[in-house]
């Protein structure tokens, strides 16, 4: 496979192209660890927001998430602690990579939107912090 097309959104946060398998029968896009997926995930979830004005996240993780947006759409805003960024998800062929420390919230659903979360740490592994930690993503950060 090609090495999928990376955007910086902010230090720590990248927009990654997903290679689309189509043909008659439909799409497939598969998620392979370091790959088009920058590691191997431990835990894997899924968000379906029905109520248009929720707001999800508000937190920074210990741990990397991959976010894809399987239906729907939804704006992720990012906080390295020195850069803030938004991005709208909506499209199923690319993924927002998320470090390690990035504090993130997730508002503006598209009611029905359907987000998968592939975490690289179990959910009983992972700390949850309420402010950005540049520290967390910084120590291990080549992006």
């Amino acid at each position: 496979m090609a090495d999928p097309q990376v955007v910086k959104v902010v230090r720590g946060v990248e927009l990654i192209d997903q290679r689309v398998h189509a043909d008659p029968r439909g799409a497939l896009v598969a998620l392979e660890p370091h790959e088009n997926l920058p590691f191997a995930p431990r835990r894997v979830f899924f968000m379906a927001v029905e109520k248009p004005g929720t707001i999800r996240g508000g937190h920074a993780n210990s741990c990397d998430e991959f976010l894809v947006v399987l239906k729907g759409s939804v704006l992720v805003e990012v906080d390295n602690g020195g850069e803030r960024a938004g991005i709208r998800l909506e499209r199923y062929d690319q993924g927002l990579w998320i470090r390690a420390g990035i504090l993130i919230h997730l508002r503006e659903f598209e009611a029905g939107t359907i987000l998968l979360v592939c975490a690289s740490e179990l959910y009983e592994d992972t700390r949850h912090y309420d402010r950005a930690r540049p520290d967390l993503f910084l120590a291990d950060c080549h992006a």
